[in-house]
């Protein structure tokens, strides 16, 4: 017995939840190599954070004792830091060898599934939908998942240990400029969140137009003899001038909400520096903060607005592979006209 379904591409509006929900279980069977991949990435954070210590010891050493500062010492530290650099750099080679390989593998897994799906969809399907935009779900789309499947993990977990341990430190050496600075952070994400909606549907809105733009280019191109046949090249050119000249318009948008995106990052870490240059200039004059202190204080404000930056402009490969997993889950979504049912009886030994 078989059973007749609808072959509409569902389009909705899914939530990141939602999409994410949908995604994540295809990073199941790399478990192992993501965990290994997530251990490399935490010891290439070690050197970055370890150097601001570094340079506060000996900046306050300098500064009360010049002569405990021997060779001896400075070869020591020097051999420390080194060692360090070398961890960071063997760290990052297998962390960036092994993401991609494992985004790879899932970008893989992905395109395998959604080719079988179309597989079993009707001719009613490939009727009302252009098959151009349908080959660019199967490779443009995933290919930005695969970024984001490799970067997503690594740039959140390496950006939450930077966060949480210059936090630790810094506020062991001075609670309240920590607390004042540490306040601007979540008013940051809210502002860039609020964002990141906006840009998110404009990225959906690109993809979506150039499916639209690589079908029409398609169907030009298997028809050129007909359209030659009749002499329609200059209607062809000015059809397609029209659609290429709307892709453009579209990412002239998105690129003024990135860029306003990228506007808001660079507003935040000025008032992070000025902050530091006000506040910590007043208690270095109390007293209260030693000059290595404040010197650590700017290279760990350095390594925080590096690390919220970084995860800012890995926003863009976000807002990508959200959209392209939008757009793959759009097609896994679309029901199959005709299936068995789950008691249906195979016909055997047939004959005539």
């Amino acid at each position: 017995m078989v059973n007749i379904g609808g072959a509409n591409i569902k389009i909705k509006n899914y939530t990141n939840r939602e999409l994410l929900g949908r995604f994540l279980p295809y990073f199941v069977p790399y478990k192992a190599l993501i965990f290994f991949d997530l251990f490399c990435a935490s010891l290439t954070t070690i050197n970055e954070l370890a150097l601001p210590m570094i340079l506060r010891y000996m900046t306050n050493l300098a500064s009360t004792d010049i002569g405990s500062m021997t060779l001896g010492l400075i070869i020591r530290i020097s051999l420390l830091y080194t060692l360090l650099k070398i961890i960071d750099i063997l760290a990052y080679y297998f962390m960036n060898n092994i993401g991609h390989v494992t985004g790879a593998k899932i970008e893989t897994d992905m395109r395998r599934d959604i080719f079988s799906h179309l597989q079993q969809l009707s001719t009613s399907f490939y009727n009302e939908n252009k098959v151009g935009k349908l080959m660019a779900r199967i490779t443009n789309d995933l290919f930005d998942v695969t970024e984001f499947a490799h970067h997503g993990p690594e740039e959140f977990f390496i950006g939450a240990i930077k966060l949480i341990v210059s936090f630790g430190i810094l506020v062991r050496i001075n609670a309240p400029l920590t607390l004042i600075l540490f306040t601007l952070i979540p008013f940051m994400i809210i502002t860039s969140s609020k964002k990141n909606r906006i840009v998110r549907q404009m990225m959906s809105n690109q993809r979506s137009h150039i499916g639209e733009l690589n079908s029409s280019i398609e169907d030009n191109l298997s028809g050129i003899n007909v359209v030659k046949s009749f002499t329609n090249e200059e209607y062809e050119i000015g059809k397609f001038e029209l659609d290429n000249l709307e892709f453009l318009d579209i990412k002239k948008g998105t690129y003024r909400g990135l860029s306003a995106f990228h506007a808001i990052t660079r507003v935040f870490d000025a008032l992070m520096y000025i902050t530091i240059i006000l506040v910590g200039g007043i208690f270095l004059v109390n007293g209260s903060l030693e000059p290595g202190d404040l010197f650590a204080f700017v290279l760990y404000a350095n390594v925080l607005t590096a690390t919220i930056r970084r995860i800012v402009e890995f926003s863009e490969a976000f807002h990508r592979g959200m959209s392209g997993i939008e757009k793959f889950v759009e097609i896994m979504d679309t029901g199959i006209e005709i299936f068995d049912e789950d008691d249906a009886v195979e016909l055997e030994n047939v004959k005539g």
